[in-house]
């Protein structure tokens, strides 16, 4: 299934994957995810990834704190979330991917954040997430999973239509989405619920 939705999502023309950075802002906007003071994680695209660049210039214009996943360390598959200004200079980790430095920035406990945009291979209605297969995320988030209690942060995937597949079946350590943004709709996930638009 990885292998099959990378080739797919590769092979998208720059005016459709741009079209839909667009509709991906347009749709958060009018879902109200976003608001004044809110502490932000998003991602910069890499491999294909659906776009989220334009969420980020949103979150920026509605004066939300930013912050971006730096890698820490690639053998335990470790990242930190890291604040992020229009100054902030970037540099390609050990993936290629672009990311601040953690060293000498703000860093910010998972816990603290209000909402994650997460980059997704495929969801499915009730909130299971196929990411790339390193476990990054997982890790980061594992009090969700741990202590039901914690409310914080809202996990919010990004992906396009094609991505969302019948069923997923979750590993133990998975944690799920609360919401999907593709460039047709916002959908609320839930275990119970099926995520309409």
């Amino acid at each position: 299934m990885r292998r099959a939705i990378r080739s797919r999502r590769r092979a998208l023309a720059p005016a459709i994957r741009a079209h839909a950075a667009r509709s991906f802002a347009r749709i958060a906007s009018a879902a109200h995810l976003l608001r004044p003071g809110m502490r932000v994680a998003a991602y910069l695209a890499f491999g294909g990834e659906a776009d989220a660049a334009q969420i980020i210039q949103l979150a920026q214009r509605r004066s939300c704190e930013l912050f971006l996943p730096a890698i820490t360390s690639r053998r335990r598959f470790q990242m930190r979330f890291v604040r992020c200004t229009v100054d902030t200079r970037l540099h390609r980790n050990a993936f290629g991917i672009l990311e601040p430095r953690h060293a000498g920035n703000e860093v910010i406990a998972p816990l603290q954040l209000d909402l994650i945009f997460m980059p997704l291979l495929a969801f499915d209605d009730t909130g299971s997430r196929l990411g790339s297969g390193a476990g990054f995320y997982d890790r980061s988030l594992r009090h969700l999973h741990a202590e039901r209690r914690w409310r914080r942060p809202k996990l919010i995937g990004i992906g396009y239509e094609f991505q969302r597949v019948t069923q997923l079946i979750p590993q133990d350590w998975d944690v799920p989405l609360d919401g999907v943004i593709t460039e047709r709709c916002f959908r609320r996930l839930h275990p119970t619920r099926t995520g309409a638009c």
